[in-house]
């Protein structure tokens, strides 16, 4: 494991592990479903941006990393089975199905998804926004004191 990657909190972790996309996560891993994978290569092979893909299902950049999201990419560009069937979707204009996830919605609107570990309840899409919001203030203000240090010693 490389030294430099990010570990996640338990909060963090609790958070990641009510996606409906994330099929597993430790403290350094994330692992994600089948389908979300070949969903994300048929929305990239449409012209979507992997970050931009990534978002949408509440996984910002800001909490699982830019450079991770990128590497997800190339792993499953690399894979001749995930590419054939994200190509057989975009020829069969089927769109991403994920369990939970109620049929009238967009499959990427998360505030309606019913967890497996949830007794039924609907997660507050405000909630997850707020948290992921956290995260990214707490990433800038930590930005903030780097940069500052760094204008002080130049002082």
């Amino acid at each position: 494991m490389s030294r430099n990657r990010r570990m996640f909190t338990s909060e963090e972790m609790a958070y990641l592990g009510m996606l409906p996309v994330v099929r597993h996560v430790t403290h350094s891993r994330i692992s994600y479903t089948h389908d979300f994978k070949v969903d994300c290569l048929r929305a990239y092979l449409s012209g979507e941006s992997p970050t931009a893909i990534f978002r949408k299902v509440g996984l910002d950049p800001s909490l699982v990393g830019a450079k991770r999201i990128e590497r997800c990419f190339a792993r499953w560009k690399q894979s001749p089975d995930l590419v054939e069937e994200a190509q057989l979707r975009i020829s069969n204009d089927t769109g991403p199905t994920y369990p939970g996830l109620d049929e009238s919605v967009s499959p990427y609107d998360i505030s309606r998804v019913t967890l497996p570990n949830s007794n039924g309840k609907k997660v507050d899409l405000r909630d997850l926004i707020i948290y992921q919001q956290s995260l990214h203030i707490h990433e800038l203000e930590q930005e903030i004191s780097r940069l500052r240090s760094v204008h002080e010693s130049m002082v």
